[in-house]
C-alpha cells in the first residue's frame, strides 16, 4: 500500500438519500464541516440529469501531513449497482471555514456522481454547474457564468 494511505484516518461517516437527506453516523470533524455537508445534502436531489440518485455513503479521511481532508463518497443511482468509496479533487485542510469545506465536498462528490453517468447539479441552459468560491462563498457557477450559492439550489422551471 502506498504510504500515502497508510497516513490517512476517517474522521467521518455518514450517507444521504432523498428520504432522510444527510445521516452523520460518526465524526471528529469541527462545525464547519457538518455545516457544510448539511448544505451540500440540500442540493443534492436538485437538477439531476440523467438516472436519479438513490443513495451516498460518506468517508471523510484526514491526512495528518497536511492537514487537509478529503470526502470520499460511493453512489448509488436508481438501476445501478453502488460505486466504491473514492473521490479524486481538492481536499480542504481540517480547519477550514463552511464555505471552503463546501466547496470541496461539492467538487469530490460531483466527480463521483458523474462517474455514475448522473450529471448533477445541471444548470438552467444545460451543461453542469460547478463549484467555485465567489468572495470566500461557495457557489455553483452555470456555463452562462451565473451562480447560484450552494445550500439553496432549487429545481429547474
Amino acid at each position: 500500500m502506498h504510504p500515502f494511505f497508510e497516513q490517512r484516518e476517517r474522521v467521518l461517516t455518514g450517507s444521504w438519500t432523498p428520504s432522510d437527506g444527510v445521516q452523520v453516523t460518526s465524526s471528529t470533524l469541527p462545525e464547519p464541516w457538518l455545516i457544510a455537508l448539511d448544505r451540500l445534502g440540500h442540493d443534492l436531489p436538485m437538477r439531476q440529469y440523467g438516472s436519479r440518485i438513490e443513495h451516498i455513503d460518506w468517508a471523510a479521511m484526514y491526512d495528518p501531513d497536511g492537514g487537509a481532508v478529503w470526502l470520499e463518497s460511493a453512489v448509488t443511482v436508481k438501476g445501478r449497482d453502488p460505486g466504491g468509496l473514492g473521490g479524486n479533487g481538492y481536499g480542504a485542510q481540517v480547519d477550514a471555514d463552511v464555505d471552503r469545506a463546501l466547496m470541496s465536498m461539492a467538487d469530490l462528490v460531483q466527480l463521483k456522481v458523474a462517474e455514475a453517468h448522473t450529471a448533477w447539479p445541471w444548470g438552467d441552459e444545460g451543461g453542469f454547474m460547478g463549484p467555485h468560491l465567489v468572495d470566500g462563498v461557495a457557489v455553483w457557477i452555470d456555463r452562462t457564468g451565473s451562480s447560484t450559492p450552494i445550500g439553496t439550489l432549487e429545481e429547474r422551471r
